[in-house]
């Protein structure tokens, strides 16, 4: 296959998910999970790839912080003031880069940089991990030490991302949260239990929950001991450092909002839909296809509306109603507050502008591989890595 650049992809997975540092990747990769391993693909294909593990119940800032030790390397810093605000450890688990040369000049001057795909919330994420390179924080810069101070929070890497590419991501909270904020509470505690017990156990070599900085959970070990932290829990839901806080709409909005696009990196909203609407009660229902433990989650996102708008609710119209089973498809399509277009061709495609590319009969788990035929899973990545991997690169 021909290329322009074969800048090393890195592959974000979403809420829940886990990487290739977990065994469950070798059973069941999260890209890729009934039917190949994308990994793979593309390593057959000449290019590198990487699947990194980051919390698969953090918020977006702990996985940002997360994702950018394991590109580079070295030690998880979430943040001075960050931490000190929330109420959790400074410091996390340490990584060996994947990506050793990010950032640097090549043979050629030019910088060596990466392609980021990223599912559900790995979108946020993401988005969240692009502002803190660029623009860094200020909260942290301002309260740091400058000679402890992580290179994220620096800023400065705009032209360190050659594109990104989200899939059925929640660029704008999901519409759940709000149908379901009575019993939220409580079926989050009742997780958070479960994942303390078996995170202080070898399960997690097996899956990673991956809250160490809430004392929720423990770096693998063979140690055997059911604790189960719940000031650690109580803290985590208390906190603004909590997953949910990024996923309600309202809080989505307002942590996104000063969110933009680059000049010098691509970008690329895949969304899908499997509900039908109801004509005569004006409401959504799951289609056939939708595997089924989605389809009560996309038959409540479905049926919710409101016309509530305070400190706790923005309003929520019908055109949430198309949903994958997890994610409404109006969250996915891309960021409206950023510019963006529908996506014509590849030989159109500017840096700088979200590319809405057309929305596909597909639920949820349907990015992961699931339901898919592997023939039409692995063209859909190959295009991904052909488009991306031709367009010229902006330094």
């Amino acid at each position: 296959m021909e290329k322009l650049n074969n800048y090393p992809f890195v592959l974000v997975h979403g809420f829940a998910g886990f990487g290739e540092d977990e065994a469950i990747t070798k059973l069941f990769p999260y890209f890729g999970m009934w039917n190949g391993n994308i990994n793979k693909l593309y390593k057959n294909l000449g290019t590198e790839c990487h699947t990194p593990s980051i919390g698969g119940l953090s918020s977006a800032w702990d996985r940002a912080c997360e994702l950018y030790a394991n590109i580079v390397g070295g030690r998880v810093d979430y943040g001075k003031v960050h931490s000190e605000k929330n109420g959790h450890k400074r410091y996390g688990r340490t990584y060996k880069a994947m990506v050793p040369n990010w950032g640097k000049l090549d043979a050629n001057g030019k910088i060596q940089k990466i392609n980021l795909i990223t599912h559900s919330f790995g979108g946020p994420t993401t988005r969240l991990f692009i502002e803190l390179a660029v623009n860094g924080s200020k909260e942290e810069m301002e309260g740091t030490p400058a000679n402890e101070l992580s290179g994220l929070f620096t800023g400065g890497k705009e032209n360190w991302v050659h594109s990104i590419t989200t899939l059925a991501s929640a660029n704008q909270g999901i519409s759940a949260l709000y149908a379901l904020e009575k019993v939220a509470p409580a079926i989050s505690r009742a997780l958070l239990k479960g994942c303390s017990a078996l995170g202080h156990t070898p399960f997690i070599k097996l899956y990673d929950f991956g809250l160490d900085q809430f004392d929720i959970t423990n770096e693998p070990s063979m140690k055997l001991e059911f604790k189960i932290n719940n000031d650690g829990i109580e803290n985590y839901l208390s906190s603004e450092d909590c997953v949910l806080n990024d996923l309600y709409i309202h809080k989505a909005r307002e942590r996104m909002k000063n969110f933009q696009t680059y000049d010098s990196i691509y970008y690329f909203a895949y969304a899908g839909c499997r509900t039908k609407p109801l004509t005569k009660i004006k409401k959504h229902v799951p289609k056939s296809k939708m595997f089924f433990p989605l389809k009560l989650l996309g038959l409540i996102e479905g049926f919710y509306t409101n016309d509530v708008a305070d400190e706790t609710h923005v309003v929520v119209t019908d055109e949430w109603l198309p949903n994958d089973g997890v994610v409404n498809t109006i969250t996915a399509i891309a960021p409206e507050t950023e510019r963006h277009e529908d996506f014509v061709s590849n030989k159109g495609c500017k840096p700088g502008i979200w590319y809405r590319m057309p929305i596909e009969e597909k639920d949820h788990f349907s990015y992961m591989g699931v339901g898919e035929r592997p023939d039409v899973y692995w063209n859909f990545f190959y295009d991904i890595l052909y488009r991306v991997s031709n367009l010229e690169s902006v330094n």
